[in-house]
């Protein structure tokens, strides 16, 4: 059975410094949820600006934390062409031909590296700024971390309160922004990820919710707004 690509809505609950009364910090509650995710299947529009140009991508992306498998789906004419990303190396493969495209570095981040390099940041990156914001209808938790060795790199999320989907993110070089992505699609493939359970065991105070792909589409769209 598919399983639903929302978290369990517990941010708000965190918020609002419930659990014991002791009061929780949402980032690290956010990180410790997305450090918990064992597989996952996600999908975005990247736009991705360079000095004389702007080209935007749609990438699906085959993601776990030792390694992830990025499509492009558009534009047309690279359509197919995948990479795998594992150990900050890519591999490019077409029709059944695979190049060693070698590494990468912070400062020339490839597109299709977006999107793990997000999930990294997500999961364990320096939290360098947070703020609560709304993104079209949703209020969102925007956090910019860092990663370790990646001098002048910062990649910055708005995570849905109610869902912790990532809603919209942008990745900066040198105070500069690189990519800007938009999120279409997150969906957890493992059955055992740790995301929607509560921390030390503990019991949610407030019920769960069955989330549904009408769920999914409802919370993009409004950040479409």
């Amino acid at each position: 059975m598919r399983k639903a690509l929302l978290f369990a809505p517990m941010l708000m609950l965190l918020l609002t410094a419930c659990g014991g009364g002791e009061e929780k910090d949402p980032a690290a509650e956010l990180q410790a949820q997305y450090a918990a995710v064992e597989s996952a299947v996600m999908e975005a529009d990247i736009t991705c600006h360079y000095e004389d140009e702007v080209r935007t991508y749609t990438l699906l992306c085959d993601y776990t934390p030792a390694k992830s498998t990025v499509t492009v789906l558009s534009p047309t004419n690279l359509a197919g062409i995948s990479a795998t990303v594992a150990d900050g190396t890519l591999s490019l493969s077409y029709e059944d031909i695979s190049l060693d495209a070698g590494g990468y570095s912070a400062a020339a981040i490839s597109p299709v590296a977006a999107l793990p390099k997000l999930m990294t940041a997500a999961a364990s990156g320096y939290v360098t700024e947070r703020s609560e914001e709304t993104l079209g209808e949703r209020p969102c938790l925007r956090l910019a971390c860092d990663l370790p060795d990646e001098e002048g790199m910062l990649y910055t999320t708005w995570y849905d309160q109610q869902t912790l989907l990532p809603l919209r993110s942008e990745i900066a070089s040198d105070g500069t922004v690189v990519f800007e992505v938009a999120w279409t699609r997150f969906e957890l493939t493992s059955q055992d990820s740790g995301p929607a359970a509560q921390p030390d065991g503990q019991e949610a105070d407030t019920p769960k919710k069955d989330w549904t792909e009408a769920d999914e589409a409802a919370a993009y769209a409004a950040a479409e707004e």
